[in-house]
């Protein structure tokens, strides 16, 4: 099919006609006990429901628009395929089989075709699939940039998708009968994950500015190519995955936070709103999908917490044989090395068997042993440095630095990514995966960061890098997967005297932490005497070390007498 790029969205595209029947629901991918499985609940937040039960990955829901059928993608068989859910009958039937990636579906309005992205012709592509037939077509085979994320408009006449095309992420629209190519933005900014309103008049995407993603909305027939507005309707500073309600009037949005996500909803035109929250903060991924029609099927569930399926790892707890009134002892990891031979990498007994556990995955996904080989695990407790905190997770045994940068036979395969939240600067770190044939990891849709001396020196001072172009490949979201086992990121310093934007070891994207929910003085108290913490980390000796009040409170450790007075308030 060939493909021609205008200006400006065709007039051709009308307001389609709103008629709802059946239940108004979301569905949505959450990560609950061990796998990702889908759910669906109603538009206030209530009558929660499993979808989907299945130890691999199911990921991207995508109702159809009489809302009797879900399709989703799924990682079953170590394998990415769309799969599509009868919520009828329960039955699921397998859409796609190729060993390359398919993902992100969206249903034709007449329910006869599926469109969705693969990576099967080498780069991410805009594909159609047949739902009674399985044929096949490639919608974006002229185009080796990245195209992603399809949404169907409610005539069935266009597709919006994000494209790399132009060099940065922008949105296009594709005539599905005569394959012309309209852009609709350019703004250097990256935006992202369309999303038509029912009557087919307005589109929501995500306008994703170095880490920093909010939602806005545009006239379809007013393009920002054309000249036309963008109206921003989320202020939180890292949402993503706008979903229209039925009626058009609310969007539901994922709200990212450095502790999970949340679902939420708003109302659109009205000012200064509190969104309401659909979910507790929990791990929640993609795009949700609201329909009006939903046949109300699934597991119902009283609370997010019901039904256990076997954990991740067991900790095996040891009892400290030192005899020195400590009640649990750090304890050395086999086959870990650090850059000094002389040194002994160790963690506490409470964490050790959940790193070897991510370990032993992470090694299973990609091909090497990522874990294997580390910058710094504990520390010694009495340990000092002017451009180290003094009271570090290191020194509880809960926290290591991976390798600064991580090579194998194939060259450098770690890479970075911006993800800002809550005015904080954090870092998703991707492993290139050692076997590119699609049973490892998926295709990366975010820019990677540039940190080299050039770039940070050179092309960008004071901004500590720039974007790199899109990569192609398969990789492993490093960060996600260490989530699963309890381990953290911890985000950049930025501050006068020590920031990312211009001190290398202020970026800090090799560090996580398994806190467990501790503060980090109870934390300390699991592996040392409390004769050595009286001794190295009382109220005064924190103070000494160049510790501010509120964070000497925040880590738990007991206050002095004179502080006692404001103490109570902010002590966890």
């Amino acid at each position: 099919m060939g493909l021609m790029i205008v200006l400006g969205l065709p007039a051709t595209v009308r307001p389609v006609a709103l008629a709802f029947s059946g239940m108004s629901r979301l569905a949505f991918s959450g990560y609950r006990h061990g796998q990702w499985d889908l759910y669906s609940l109603d538009e206030v937040g209530a009558d929660l429901r499993q979808l989907t039960n299945d130890s691999n990955e199911d990921r991207d829901p995508a109702y159809s628009s009489d809302g009797t059928k879900l399709a989703f993608a799924s990682r079953r068989e170590r394998n990415w395929d769309l799969y599509v859910l009868d919520l009828a009958t329960g039955q699921e039937t397998r859409l796609t089989d190729h060993p390359d990636y398919d993902g992100a579906p969206a249903w034709s309005a007449d329910g006869a075709q599926i469109a969705f992205e693969s990576f099967r012709a080498g780069d991410l592509d805009i594909w159609l699939v047949d739902v009674e037939s399985g044929a096949l077509q490639n919608l974006t085979a002229e185009s080796e940039a990245g195209d992603f994320a399809p949404a169907w408009s409610p005539d069935g006449r266009h597709i919006a998708f994000t494209s790399w095309r132009l060099g940065d992420k922008d949105l296009f629209v594709l005539d599905v009968e005569t394959g012309a190519l309209t852009q609709i933005t350019d703004n250097q900014a990256a935006e992202e994950w369309p999303a038509w309103s029912p009557d087919g008049t307005r589109l929501a995407f995500v306008r994703n500015w170095l880490g920093e993603r909010e939602v806005y909305t545009l006239d379809a027939l007013a393009p920002p190519v054309e000249g036309g507005m963008v109206t921003r309707v989320t202020w939180l500073g890292r949402d993503d995955g706008p979903a229209w309600s039925p009626e058009g009037e609310r969007l539901a949005v994922l709200h990212r936070r450095f502790d999970g996500e949340q679902l939420l909803w708003l109302t659109l035109g009205e000012q200064h709103q509190l969104p309401l929250h659909l979910t507790d903060v929990t791990w929640l991924d993609g795009r949700p999908t609201w329909s009006g029609n939903a046949i109300n099927y699934g597991t119902p569930l009283l609370t997010w917490a019901d039904a256990m399926p076997s954990p991740l790892y067991v900790e095996d707890l040891t009892p400290s044989q030192s005899g020195d009134g400590e009640p649990w002892d750090l304890v050395p990891v086999i086959g870990l090395d650090l850059p000094t031979p002389a040194l002994t990498p160790y963690f506490s007994d409470r964490v050790d068997d959940s790193y070897d556990a991510l370990r032993r995955r992470l090694a299973d996904e990609v091909g090497y042993d990522f874990l294997g080989q580390v910058s710094e695990a504990a520390r010694p407790y009495d340990f000092f440095s002017e451009t180290s905190e003094y009271a570090s997770w290191h020194k509880s045994g809960r926290a290591v630095d991976t390798l600064f940068e991580y090579h194998t036979d194939a060259g450098q395969v770690m890479e970075i990514a911006r993800d800002d939240m809550g005015g904080e600067t954090y870092w998703r770190v991707f492993l290139r995966c050692a076997d590119q044939s699609g049973t490892c990891g998926r295709p990366i849709t975010v820019n990677t960061w540039d940190y080299s001396y050039r770039a940070r020196a050179e092309i960008a001072p004071e901004q500590g890098g720039i974007e790199k172009p899109v990569l192609h490949g398969y990789y492993v979201d490093f960060a996600a997967l260490a989530r699963e086992y309890g381990w953290s990121r911890i985000s950049s310093w930025n501050d006068g005297d020590f920031s990312w934007t211009w001190h290398f070891k202020a970026f800090e994207y090799w560090h996580y932490q398994k806190t467990d929910g501790l503060p980090w003085y109870v934390a300390m108290q699991e592996v040392y005497a409390q004769a050595k913490l009286d001794r190295y980390f009382t109220y005064d000796r924190m103070l000494e070390v160049g510790d501010y009040p509120f964070l000497i409170a925040l880590k738990g450790v007991p206050p002095s007498a004179d502080a006692r007075l404001w103490w109570a308030p902010v002590r966890p």
